[in-house]
């Protein structure tokens, strides 16, 4: 039997040696507290090698930059106080004032569909946003009742589109109620 040979690849593709770099992360972070606590250490451990004058000099120089962040922080709180102070010197007055009048709300409470008359109901419906969809409602006549949708009202009329696309239009005299459907599921 014939022995098989090992082939040799068809392609050659020439792979180069690539070198990544080495990731730098972060190594030291400091903050104020911990860099004052590095000069003291470095004080303490280079008291040997520094003569007692240089010792004190430094000390003496975290000591004032410590006074003067003291100094600093008290001046802010007096400025917070003065003004607190003027605050409520200026909050005393015009509150005197304002609990003798009646103050009015910002805003008006505006009533529930329920709670209004057939001409508010109506004002509402013509009133009624653009970029909601129309409310589907039940007009109510002596006669019949109607549903649909409220498309322009009039002084004396009002049109609704019903759900078959068709128009109709009631005297508001003689409507009697205006309820609300909803949509339907």
């Amino acid at each position: 039997m014939t022995e098989k040979k090992e082939k040799e690849p068809l392609f050659y593709i020439q792979q180069p040696n690539f070198q990544f770099p080495e990731n730098q992360m972060q190594t030291v972070y400091s903050s104020r507290k911990a860099e004052l606590e590095r000069k003291n250490k470095q004080l303490e451990k280079g008291s040997e090698l520094l003569d007692h004058s240089t010792k004190e000099k430094q000390k003496k120089k975290l000591e004032e930059e410590a006074v003067e962040k003291v100094a600093d922080q008290e001046k802010v709180q007096e400025a917070i106080e003065e003004f607190e102070a003027s605050r409520e010197e200026k909050k005393e007055g015009p509150s005197f004032a304002f609990t003798t009048e009646k103050r009015k709300p910002s805003f008006q409470r505006i009533k529930s569909f329920k709670e209004m008359n057939t001409a508010e109901r109506l004002e509402y419906l013509i009133d009624f946003p653009k970029q909601l969809p129309p409310i589907p409602c039940i007009f109510e006549t002596e006669e019949k009742a109607i549903r649909g949708f409220l498309t322009s009202k009039d002084e004396e009329w009002i049109e609704i589109k019903l759900f078959n696309e068709t128009m109709e239009k009631i005297v508001i005299q003689s409507l009697k109620e205006v309820k609300m459907i909803g949509l339907r599921r």
